[in-house]
């Protein structure tokens, strides 16, 4: 069956109009394709350039880190040592890739102190720090060796306390000369035969007192002198008190003042020197002897928090203005006619040798409070 004439031109139509879209639209999947590729041919350019430019950072980075005098430590998730570079591999040794970095630290440094500084065994000082990865887990670790830095921190602080026992030694002689020379006159007058026995006594009495600030002097100059140098070992606080409680007391009844301590500090136990503690303590409690003199009351308490311990002293004394809060612990800085100015200076010493500081609170009217802080772990005892 034949279709007729008009069905058939208009299927022709049809047909024409058909493949000229297909025409049409392979044209365009043609223009699409070679855009496409001309796309992904600038693409791969730039991803060759891309790639060319962090293979030179990466190269820049590895000499970088190879010329670096501090050491690189790269851990990973689980703490151990997956990466080092020529630095780090000095100092730790070759041995330490693939090894955990708690057991790499025993191996190779003595202690650590609290200020992050790893100790080795001949004394070499390192800063560690650390920094998280970015986008793994894992750490950073940064060793600088500052033991050259400390060498020249201890030089310049030995410096300045020969420089200040220089000062210790003139301001000495010249405090020594008055009450030497008073005990030597009661001395010649010891020797009259008439003396009568009240007046033989009086004079007695003034010998001691000034061969007791002689005695003072010289051990304040002597604990001043010796600076931090102090063997440390585990002691009971309560012990450091008591010693310098016993001390005090003597002189306390003699000045008709009174001395309170509350067993605060019992079963307590710190790292340090019993006897430079005690001195420190002692030096306290006497500061306020010398200020109040009669009818001193002087509490002596200690408040413990988590990491460290307060050796507190107060007194009801006219207080200190504000202006010299700083001052009175400066060496030979004093007040009083009799003081030698390093009795709170040698405080300040044997607390920053335990690794503590001193402090104090005053209102003007209503005392003073002195305190000696101390860390219950120092950092000595760590490893």
């Amino acid at each position: 069956m034949r279709l007729p004439a008009d069905d058939q031109n208009a299927r022709i139509q049809e047909l024409e109009e058909a493949f000229a879209l297909f025409n049409q639209t392979s044209e365009q999947l043609s223009q699409s394709y070679a855009a496409l590729e001309d796309r992904t041919a600038d693409l791969q350019a730039q991803l060759a350039q891309s790639d060319k430019e962090k293979r030179r950072m990466a190269d820049r980075l590895k000499r970088l880190l190879d010329l670096l005098p501090a050491a690189v430590i790269v851990l990973d998730e689980q703490n151990n040592v997956t990466e080092m570079n020529p630095s780090a591999i000095g100092i730790l040794g070759e041995d330490a890739l693939g090894r955990a970095w708690s057991v790499v630290q025993r191996n190779v440094f003595l202690k650590k102190t609290a200020a992050h500084e790893l100790i080795t065994h001949n004394g070499q000082v390192y800063q560690l720090s650390n920094t998280a990865l970015d986008q793994e887990v894992g750490r950073i670790l940064l060793l600088q060796d500052i033991s050259a830095s400390r060498q020249l921190q201890a030089h310049q602080s030995r410096h300045q306390r020969l420089t200040s026992m220089g000062e210790m030694a003139a301001s000495l002689a010249h405090q020594i000369r008055t009450p030497l020379a008073s005990a030597l006159l009661y001395v010649s007058q010891l020797n009259e035969q008439d003396l009568a026995f009240a007046q033989r006594e009086k004079f007695t009495q003034k010998i001691q007192g000034s061969l007791h600030h002689l005695e003072s002097l010289v051990q304040d100059m002597l604990q001043y002198a010796k600076g931090g140098t102090f063997p440390k070992k585990r002691i009971a606080l309560q012990s450091v008190i008591e010693h310098a409680l016993k001390l005090c007391q003597p002189r306390a009844e003699a000045l008709q003042a009174e001395l309170h301590y509350d067993d605060s500090a019992a079963a307590l136990e710190l790292l340090g020197d019993m006897d430079a503690l005690s001195t420190a303590l002692q030096n306290l409690i006497n500061n306020a002897l010398d200020v109040i003199g009669s009818q001193a009351v002087v509490h002596i308490r200690v408040q413990r928090h988590a990491d460290f311990v307060d050796m507190m002293v107060t007194d009801n004394g006219p207080g200190i203005e504000a202006d010299n809060l700083e001052k009175i612990f400066e060496p030979f800085y004093t007040s009083r006619a009799k003081g030698t100015g390093l009795g709170l200076a040698v405080v300040r010493t044997i607390a920053e040798a335990h690794q503590g500081e001193v402090w104090v609170k005053s209102i003007i009217g209503y005392g003073s409070k002195f305190g000696i802080r101390l860390p219950i772990n120092p950092a000595e005892d760590e490893r």
